[in-house]
């Protein structure tokens, strides 16, 4: 009972922690143009580790921190965010329906897309970026044909092509992922009941493969969610958006403390994600003691 209540303090110490000492590395590791060699600087590093975690004991400079996210930080905040959550839906609404279409092919085609797949998410995220990237300027400058807005600005902020962008591979990733589960769960003695029984295999796979398969989607979003949230930090690197990791790149050397709470920020839908998985689980354990 005590290992419980501590759990989650425990683990909110140690993540906070981590991320102090991750921060500070710089500090740690000095090149010396001089010498030409790294000097490595302990003492500089565990006094900055020391004030940084101190500082979020002091109350009072919690104002000074939420300064930076007041106005424009918060804007790119609920921007990138917004990009994330329209990704994730398509991701799973994609996933779940082109998993399901495939399954129900003939299965020399299924088999050869299944492979198709396989090789498709063995590809490097940026490899694809540069690929949609270079359709995008082909077709502008062979049709003069603007199909999407590729790069940000001081005062645009594009939806479309950060979300094609950064939902393709983890959408990839979920059918592939889909499709194994679905394979096994066509196995099993429900199913082939419901095919002795007649019924049409889109009816086996709509009502009741899928049923059981969606909480394993639920199951995985965190995964899902890093995919999605290190391909947007790509994204708005490489196409100049201005969203919230900018807004961290121009805290980082400026105040340690909300340099870290941004990073939490990030945080937020992995442990949304965690809550719902830790919800179907518990539930999936509950209807198994239920059933037998």
């Amino acid at each position: 009972m005590i290992k419980k209540i501590l759990y989650l303090p425990v683990r909110l110490i140690a993540i906070l922690a981590g991320f102090v000492c991750v921060v500070n590395i710089p500090i740690l590791f000095v090149f010396n143009s001089g010498n030409k060699e790294v000097e490595f600087h302990f003492s500089s590093y565990k006094y900055y580790v020391l004030d940084n975690l101190a500082l979020f004991l002091h109350y009072n400079d919690y104002s000074y921190i939420f300064h930076y996210f007041k106005g424009e930080g918060m804007e790119k905040y609920a921007y990138t965010m917004t990009i994330l959550s329209i990704s994730l839906l398509l991701v799973v609404f994609i996933g779940v329906i082109a998993a399901t279409a495939i399954m129900m092919l003939p299965h020399t085609f299924r088999k050869r897309i299944s492979s198709f797949i396989d090789f498709t998410i063995t590809a490097p995220d940026l490899l694809i970026i540069f690929l949609l990237q270079y359709m995008v300027i082909y077709f502008y400058k062979t049709f003069d044909v603007k199909l999407f807005q590729l790069y940000g600005g001081n005062h645009t902020e594009p939806y479309f092509m950060p979300i094609i962008i950064s939902f393709f591979v983890p959408a990839i990733f979920l059918i592939q992922f889909l499709l194994k589960e679905m394979a096994v769960e066509e196995q099993q003695d429900y199913v082939l009941f419901l095919r002795a029984k007649g019924l049409p295999k889109s009816v086996i796979y709509i009502k009741h493969i899928i049923r059981n398969i969606f909480p394993l989607v639920l199951i995985h979003l965190q995964t899902i969610i890093w995919f999605l949230l290190s391909n947007i930090i790509v994204v708005e690197y490489l196409f100049n958006i201005h969203g919230f990791a900018e807004v961290l790149r121009s805290m980082y050397g400026q105040r340690a403390e909300a340099f870290i709470l941004g990073f939490l920020l990030f945080a937020v839908p992995i442990i949304m994600a965690n809550l719902i998985a830790y919800i179907v689980l518990k539930l999936r354990k509950r209807k198994e003691k239920v059933s037998v």
